[in-house]
């Protein structure tokens, strides 16, 4: 996955890192685990460690009381005080089911969303949909969104080739990838009506799988920040409860920006699509 290395291996850890395949690194959990579970990156987005200290990133902020209920800062319990309950039987945080893998211990908030984004793919199971249609409750069924599970692990970019191709002449093209089709079947009415299937613009886009246009290192920074979580339904913490849980905090980070908003040149058009390099000696 891009950025895995640079923004979530431990600078201590990042040569052992590199050394392995992705097939071993569910055997070296223990050693990487937590980097996924309790991201550094993330303490700069949250006001009660280090978030006044990177003012470029004050726009993205991790939810720390969720409905009242969950924190997703570090060392929090994130979903974890729901394990083994009725709550979640039958969903993808049952031990039956992938329980054990997605919940596995106290004080990991961040093994429900980024651990699997990185490490082992997003099933098309509760409570992994979007928040279109599940009435208040981010555990329930909700309008299919995903699939591209391997509960084997291991970092590596997942591709679920059943999801068409977003065309670019498509008016919802977005280099926003799977953060853009989220916001669609959130919020547009060609997709938010019910909880049937569909095939939402930019569904195939970065994580599920990697468009040349897609926006990586955005994406991840809004995936860090909990934006993931929000889409299936564990609101920032500015939402109340009542009205709509499109709030300040959510359009901050759905709006964030790197500042690099576009490329110095064009794609091909035909293979391999990406332009050919400047020459060293060229003056830009």
């Amino acid at each position: 996955m891009p950025l895995t290395n640079e923004v979530v291996v431990p600078i201590g850890k990042k040569d052992y890192w590199n050394t392995l395949t992705p097939y071993e690194d569910l055997d070296n959990i223990n050693i990487f685990g937590n980097a996924f579970y309790n991201p550094e990156l993330a303490l700069y987005m949250d006001n009660t460690f280090y978030g006044g200290a990177i003012p470029a990133l004050r726009n993205l902020r991790v939810q720390r009381n969720s409905l009242g209920a969950f924190g997703f800062g570090d060392n929090q319990n994130g979903l974890y005080g729901l394990k083994g309950t009725a709550a979640v039987s039958g969903t993808a945080l049952d031990d039956a089911i992938f329980g054990k893998l997605l919940l596995p211990a106290p004080h990991s908030p961040r093994s429900v969303d980024l651990w699997p984004i990185f490490n082992t793919g997003v099933p098309n199971l509760a409570p992994y949909q979007l928040a279109t249609g599940k009435n208040g409750n981010p555990l329930a069924i909700g309008k299919p969104f995903i699939n591209n599970f391997l509960p084997t692990g291991g970092d590596m970019l997942r591709l679920n080739m059943a999801v068409p191709p977003t065309p670019r002449n498509d008016p919802n093209f977005s280099a926003l990838g799977l953060v853009q089709a989220a916001v669609l079947g959130l919020t547009d009415t060609n997709y938010n009506k019910n909880k049937s299937i569909q095939f939402i613009p930019n569904m195939d886009g970065f994580p599920n799988g990697r468009r040349l246009e897609d926006d990586v290192t955005r994406i991840e920074l809004q995936a860090v920040s909990g934006v993931v979580l929000a889409a299936i339904g564990l609101w920032y913490d500015d939402f109340s409860g009542t009205g709509s849980p499109v709030t300040p905090d959510l359009v901050n980070v759905l709006t964030y920006s790197t500042g690099v908003d576009q490329n110095d040149t064009t794609f091909k058009t035909s293979f391999p699509y990406v332009q050919t390099p400047w020459r060293g000696t060229a003056v830009q």
